[in-house]
C-alpha cells in the first residue's frame, strides 16, 4: 500500500514523540529487567506495565467502535511452540550483550552512541539474514510446522474471557505495583525529575494507542514494533524502491529523530566512540537481537508494547522468555564475569547477588 502524505506525517510524528519519551524517560526493557534482577528495582518495569495498561484501555475503546470507520480486530502474533520461546530467550540474552533492547538501542543512537549504532547494524543484519537469507525458507517451514492455534487462529486471551476482563485485571495489577512503588525507597537517581515512570508510562501508552489507530488506517493492523520496520527498510534498500517504505519503517526513522532532537534540546547529545572490543560485542549483541526477533516474530517493542495489548498469548510467552534470557545474561555478564554495571543500575542501591 502506498502511503499518503498524511499517513507518512502521522507515522513520523508518532515516532518522534515516542523517541522523545524513550530518551527523556530512559526507557529500555534491558535496563528494566536488569534492575529487577540485580537491585530489586521496579521503576522502569512500572513504565512498561503502565504503558500496556493504558494501551489495553485504549484498545478496549477501539474495539467498541468509538472511531467511525475504524474496524478494530485483535491481531495476535503467531505462536511457534519452538521458535517463539527460543527467540525470546535469545533476544533477552542479546539485550545484555548489546547494552539495550530494540527501543533502547534506537533512542541511544539519537543520543550519539556509536556503540548502539553498531548494535542496530547487528540487529539489522540478523533480521536480514533470516528474512531474505539462505535460512529464511527453513525458518518459515519450521514455524509453519510448529504453530499453535486455537480454533484455527493465533492463541489469544480473548478466546477465554472478554477483553474487558483482562483490561480490569491489568488495572488492578498496575495499582498494586504503583502502591509498591510509592512506598519503595530504592529510587533510581539517573531519571529526570519531571519524567517519572508514571508520566513516561502514561504518555507512551497514549502514543501506543495512536500508533495502533494510525497504523491500522494504512492496512497494518498492529501498533508498536521495530522488527517489521527494519525488515521493510532492508527490503526497500535492496529493491531500490523508496515507495515501498511502510508505516513501521517511518515510525523507526521518527523514533531515532525524536531521541536526537530531545537529547540536543536538553544538552545530552554526545558522540560516544567504542573501542574495538566493545564494537565487536555490541554488533554481536545486535546480531542476537535480530536472530531472536526473527525467531519470535517480534522484538521487545513488538511483543510487549504491541502484542500484549492485542492479548496475544505468544507475546506473553515471549515476554517471559525475554526476562529469563536477560536474567541469565545479566548473571553471567555482571556477576560471573564481573563486567562494569551501567550507571542505570546504580550500585549504591545494593547489588542483590554480590
Amino acid at each position: 500500500m502506498v502511503l499518503t502524505f498524511f499517513d507518512i506525517s502521522l507515522a513520523l510524528s508518532i515516532g518522534i514523540f515516542t523517541g522523545l519519551v524513550l530518551q527523556r524517560g530512559r526507557i529500555c526493557t534491558n535496563t528494566a529487567f536488569r534492575n529487577i534482577f540485580l537491585i530489586g528495582n521496579f521503576e522502569l518495569f512500572l513504565v512498561i506495565l503502565i504503558t500496556v495498561t493504558v494501551e489495553l484501555i485504549g484498545y478496549l475503546l477501539l474495539s467498541s467502535s468509538i472511531i467511525p470507520g475504524l474496524d478494530f480486530v485483535s491481531n495476535p502474533i503467531p505462536f511457534s511452540i519452538i521458535l517463539l520461546p527460543l527467540g525470546g530467550f535469545i533476544f533477552g540474552i542479546g539485550t545484555v550483550v548489546a547494552g539495550g533492547c530494540a527501543g533502547g538501542t534506537c533512542y541511544r543512537i539519537g543520543e550519539g552512541s556509536l556503540k548502539s549504532l553498531l548494535a542496530f547494524l547487528g540487529f539489522t543484519t540478523g533480521i536480514g539474514l533470516l528474512a531474505i537469507g539462505p535460512l529464511s525458507d527453513l525458518m518459515i517451514e519450521i514455524r509453519e510446522q510448529t504453530l499453535w492455534k486455537i480454533s484455527d487462529q493465533a492463541p489469544s486471551l480473548e478466546q477465554f474471557f472478554p477483553r474487558w476482563v483482562w483490561t480490569i485485571l491489568a488495572i488492578i495489577i498496575m495499582f498494586g505495583i504503583l502502591y509498591f512503588y510509592k512506598n519503595s525507597t530504592k529510587k533510581l537517581t539517573h531519571l529526570l525529575p519531571r519524567w517519572t515512570p508514571i508520566v513516561s508510562g502514561l504518555i507512551l501508552g497514549i502514543l501506543g494507542i495512536f500508533a495502533r489507530i494510525s497504523s491500522t488506517s494504512t492496512g497494518r493492523e498492529f501498533g508498536f514494533s521495530t522488527t517489521d520496520g527494519i525488515g521493510n527498510i532492508i527490503e526497500s534498500i535492496l529493491l531500490i524502491d523508496p515507495s515501498n517504505i511502510q508505516w513501521a519503517a517511518i515510525f523507526i526513522i521518527g523514533l531515532i529523530s525524536g531521541a536526537f532532537l530531545s537529547s540536543i534540546q536538553i544538552k545530552e547529545f554526545k558522540l560516544k566512540i567504542p573501542n574495538k572490543v566493545d564494537g565487536i560485542r555490541f554488533f554481536g549483541g545486535g546480531l542476537l537481537l535480530g536472530v531472536g526477533a526473527m525467531f519470535a516474530m517480534g522484538c521487545n517493542f513488538g511483543h510487549i508494547l504491541g502484542g500484549i495489548p492485542e492479548l496475544g498469548i505468544s507475546s506473553i510467552v515471549a515476554f517471559l522468555f525475554m526476562i529469563l534470557g536477560n536474567s541469565l545474561g545479566s548473571y553471567i555478564f555482571y556477576i560471573k564475569l564481573k563486567q562494569k554495571i551501567p550507571d542505570s543500575t546504580p550500585g549504591e542501591l545494593n547489588i542483590i547477588f554480590r
